[in-house]
């Protein structure tokens, strides 16, 4: 019964090399025309849009959802600035927290400008921000 199960695996494995092999590469790739990369560009800001506002509003559920899935990256930049300065920018000091723990602090954040993280929340009064800084740094 083994030897019967083994052979009809291998029979199997190799039926579907073969119909792999017919199938013309040309088909399988996907198309490079201006309509499927203008899409893929309105995604990726659409994704930005919507991760300012979870920042925004606190949303921590869509935030790990999208760090756990790789659709975003801890340390991306929006509009210049890595997630955690737009974190610090709002006053979310756990927002800071959960993109810190996913890597973001790993190396120090820094806008497109030159200033870090804690310029970032001196400069817009984010008291609960630098306090955040401080533990992680610490």
């Amino acid at each position: 019964m083994k030897k019967f199960l083994l052979a009809a695996f291998s029979i199997s494995l190799t039926t579907l090399g073969a119909a792999e092999a017919l199938i013309p590469m040309d088909s399988l790739s996907i198309p490079k025309d201006s309509l499927s990369i203008h899409i893929v560009e309105e995604k990726s800001s659409d994704i930005e849009e919507k991760t300012l506002i979870a920042i925004q509003t606190e949303d921590y559920a869509y935030m790990e959802r999208l760090l756990q899935l790789g659709t975003i990256n801890p340390r991306m930049m929006v509009e210049g600035k890595p997630l955690i300065i737009h974190a610090a920018i709002h006053d979310k000091a756990e927002m800071i927290l959960l993109l810190a723990t996913y890597g973001a602090m790993l190396v120090n954040p820094i806008c497109e400008e030159g200033k870090d993280i804690m310029e970032y929340a001196k400069e817009y009064n984010a008291i609960h921000a630098q306090a955040q800084i401080i533990i992680i740094k610490s």
